[in-house]
């Protein structure tokens, strides 16, 4: 996808999102702005840079602000009113409350659309001086953020944001969240399982120069069925360098400023992968200190973590879609059911590849396959990985069906909660343990178990 693209769809959600919140407020249904700071956080991170949290998360009622980052003493109201009036109502409470004792920087987002005109006069009579506050500094909304991005050369980098908007912007989060403002009273106490599990990872990261001859595997590669272009990435040569060597295929590494990454000892001659590297330019750094070198390297580490649960989930005999992004149940060599025996707080067995057969039961459909997504991330100090589950219908198990999206949307309406916690639970147990008999050992990462957050809603119905 080029930029363009990518910005055109952040564009796109951020469109919906102030669509969401009109439509809401204009029911009086105002606890949606109490959601969207939440939204707003992880976002304005990733864009800005910030180490935004929720204020409330520090004192309850927090007074003034909504968003509050120490370390960068930045402050941020987020606001669906856009009126000069609301502004001053800002500036008044963080004067009153001596805010700007602890922040440098005051900012206001608002969620719909800030108006085209304020009145920085009113705003300096508040002030007095004691801090810098103007409108076109210091209020901010979809137009901002739209700007910033489109300044940024980095596409991987505007991808990881559109990833962020898409993973909060969806239909799903949109219905959720109109549902828990439509519903706040009669919501009970509930235990949910975010879809996230903690990585652990090795200690080390190694980098090398690449060292194999671009222009020699490209040639090569004209001798063959599969023909490189000039312009083919250096992970295209790679692979068909390691094809070309007699290198085992492998997924667990990541092309970064012209140098290879890895888990894996590159500096070690067993190890395959040092056969694409240069002697003697192998250097090996700490988790944190490659990640916390700047953003570029913390997002190829990330991009190193999704590549190594790659070759993991090999061994399990789950696919990787490129194209798609998406992880899918692969069916046995002869395609029909798979079934898989887990644990979770009892030994149960779930099909994760079905056969869907016609009324007559005389011919397949097609195969109902469990499918899901993955994200990497870091917090803080420690790496994690969500997990979506989705679904996948081919016609074989592996072609895609020319009605999947329909298909796949007429399952999501039919599922309830329960089934995706279940679905996720079974994903998580694959990460960890064998599926099969004589399954590789992939020892280069493991992951934690899942962990529970214990939410409490007012109800109307006593219980």
């Amino acid at each position: 996808m080029n930029k363009k693209k990518i910005i055109d769809r952040i564009a796109e959600l951020l469109s919906r999102f102030r669509t969401e919140t009109e439509n809401l407020n204009s029911l009086n249904l105002y606890d949606i702005n109490i959601h969207a700071e939440n939204v707003i956080i992880p976002i304005l991170n990733k864009v800005y840079g910030l180490n935004l949290v929720n204020a409330n998360l520090e004192e309850k009622n927090y007074s003034a602000i909504d968003l509050i980052d120490r370390e960068n003493r930045i402050a941020i109201q987020v606001t669906s009113t856009s009126s000069g009036e609301k502004i001053k109502y800002t500036l008044e409470q963080y004067v009153k409350y001596k805010k700007n004792e602890e922040f440098d920087i005051l900012l206001v987002y608002v969620i719909t659309a800030k108006q085209a005109k304020y009145s920085d006069e009113s705003f300096k009579k508040i002030i007095n001086e004691e801090f810098d506050f103007n409108s076109k500094d210091n209020i901010y909304d979809y137009e901002n953020l739209l700007r910033e991005l489109n300044s940024w050369i980095s596409i991987p980098k505007i991808q990881e944001v559109l990833d962020l908007f898409e993973l909060e912007f969806s239909e799903e989060k949109i219905e959720h969240r109109r549902f828990l403002v439509e519903n706040k009273d009669k919501v009970i106490t509930e235990t949910l399982y975010p879809n996230i599990l903690e990585v652990i990872l090795p200690e080390k990261v190694y980098v090398g120069s690449i060292g194999v001859n671009r222009d020699d595997i490209i040639t090569k590669s004209w001798e063959t069925d599969y023909k490189l272009k000039k312009k083919a990435s250096d992970g295209s040569v790679l692979n068909r360098a390691m094809e070309f060597n007699d290198i085992p295929y492998v997924r667990d590494w990541h092309v970064f400023e012209k140098k290879l990454i890895s888990f894996k000892h590159l500096d070690d001659k067993k190890e395959p992968l040092s056969k694409l590297v240069e002697a003697g330019t192998v250097e090996e750094y700490s988790i944190d200190e490659f990640s916390n070198i700047n953003f570029k390297y913390e997002a190829a580490l990330s991009k190193l973590i999704d590549n190594s649960i790659q070759e993991l989930l090999s061994f399990k005999e789950i696919q990787w879609l490129r194209k798609e992004r998406l992880f899918r149940f692969r069916p046995p060599k002869v395609p029909k059911e798979r079934k898989i025996t887990w644990k979770n707080k009892k030994t149960a067995t779930r099909t994760v590849v079905k056969e869907v057969w016609n009324k007559e039961e005389t011919q397949i459909l097609y195969f109902q396959q469990l499918s899901f997504r993955i994200q990497s991330f870091k917090s803080e100090s420690s790496w994690f990985v969500a997990i979506t589950p989705t679904w996948s219908y081919t016609y074989d198990g592996y072609t895609s069906h020319k009605y999947e999206s329909d298909l796949i949307t007429k399952k999501k309406k039919l599922e309830t909660n329960n089934a995706v916690y279940q679905h996720f639970m079974l994903i998580s147990y694959c990460f960890s343990n064998k599926l099969k008999e004589g399954e590789q050992h992939y020892g280069l990462l493991s992951f934690s178990d899942p962990f529970k957050l214990n939410l409490s809603f007012k109800s109307d119905y006593g219980y």
